[in-house]
């Protein structure tokens, strides 16, 4: 009796698997007949079960059947599970818990999780397109959770969100993007944008930007957007301070010695910004960004003198008008130096020779202003008239 009562249980249990087994096939066979909704109740069965829920094969078939939802065309089919494409996608992780790297199963999972994502992202950029920005949010919401370490979700599923008028939603793909590795700096100064124009909250913009900067230690927009904000927040001794400090420890140091030049100029403090951006230039004599802003400082100043002389009327300008004039020429001499040692260092930057096209008329160098002339329409940058 007690052999019967095994070979009924075996008989069972090998009618039980074989059952599950067949969800599996049928599953599969009702995706190609597109009866979704009975694949996706006989794959959760098979997906449950003892017998096959640790094969790579059934986690397989329920992400085909969960990705075939969730890329259908057809709202009522997609209705069947509005997280098809979170489900599918964590089927395909589950294929590599059972299965071995190199697998038949593993590698067919991979490709289709591939597949899954240019299809959601596609999704997403055609719900953009056709200005739908709350379902394109929430679409490329979903792509973060499919590939959660790619910044592409968290970008534009922020941007939609954006558009669509739900900033928290915004800033929680933003900074969840900041908490990846290749976070682009893009989303740093979409952060900084916000916060500083629809929240008005200087303070933690500022803080971002100090992010940025650490993130992104060579761009020097964020060293310049710190020190916009401590201007803006009547913090411009922290700034100066800060950067005193940081250039006692390195003194050789350019780009501290160029932050300090721009920020003197900000705050009107023309001979300490004058020195800060030479001695940018001394620590690295390659270092192009002082030698504009140098010459534009010096620029600055002789319009600044001109600007006397041309509100003066006619008959007041051909008496006291000429020592103006003189005057602010000084100061365009003493910028053309710079901007040719500029050019010497950029050769063929199309602004910086129009700026000493400019500057050789202003000073009466005409011979020098045909020369740069010329060479800007070698370089294709004029047309030649």
């Amino acid at each position: 009796m007690k052999n019967a009562i095994l070979i009924v249980l075996f008989c069972f249990a090998t009618v039980s698997v074989n059952a599950q087994n067949s969800n599996v096939n049928k599953a599969n066979a009702n995706i190609q007949n597109g009866k979704l909704a009975e694949a996706k109740e006989l794959i959760d069965q098979a997906a449950e079960h003892e017998k096959t829920r640790e094969k790579g094969r059934t986690w397989y078939v329920r992400g085909m059947v969960y990705q075939a939802i969730a890329s259908s065309d057809d709202e009522s089919v997609r209705a069947i599970d509005p997280g098809a494409a979170i489900k599918a996608a964590k089927s395909y992780e589950k294929v590599k818990i059972y299965e071995k790297e190199g697998s038949n199963y593993y590698t067919l999972s991979e490709i289709q999780a591939q597949q899954m994502y240019s299809i959601i992202l596609n999704r997403g950029i055609s719900l953009y397109q056709e200005e739908n920005y709350k379902d394109a949010y929430l679409t490329f919401k979903d792509l973060t959770i499919i590939a959660p370490k790619d910044t592409i979700g968290y970008l534009y599923g922020g941007y939609c969100a954006q558009e669509a008028g739900e900033l928290d939603d915004a800033f929680e793909m933003y900074y969840s993007a900041m908490e990846l590795e290749d976070c682009p700096k893009l989303i740093y100064t979409q952060v900084m944008f916000l916060l500083e124009n629809d929240k008005q909250d200087l303070e933690g913009a500022l803080k971002i930007a100090h992010k940025g900067m650490e993130k992104f230690p060579d761009d020097q927009s964020f060293d310049k957007s710190i020190i916009a904000y401590y201007i803006k927040l009547e913090k411009t001794d922290e700034a100066r301070q800060a950067l005193i400090a940081a250039l006692e420890v390195e003194p050789e140091n350019a780009n501290l010695w160029y932050n300090l030049g721009y920020l003197n100029g900000e705050i009107g403090a023309y001979d300490e910004s004058v020195e800060a951006y030479k001695k940018a230039i001394e620590a690295d004599p390659e270092y192009i960004d002082p030698y504009i802003n140098l010459a534009y400082t010096y620029t600055s100043k002789a319009k600044e003198i001109r600007q006397e002389a041309m509100d003066m009327d006619l008959k007041t300008y051909q008496k006291e008008g000429a020592p103006i004039e003189a005057k602010a020429d000084e100061y365009y001499k003493l910028a053309l130096p710079v901007l040719e040692k500029a050019n010497e260092v950029q050769p063929d930057d199309q602004a910086i020779l129009e700026s000493l096209s400019g500057l050789y008329i202003r000073l009466k160098m005409m011979d020098k202003a045909e020369a740069v002339q010329k060479k800007l329409v070698e370089l294709g940058y004029w047309e030649d008239n």
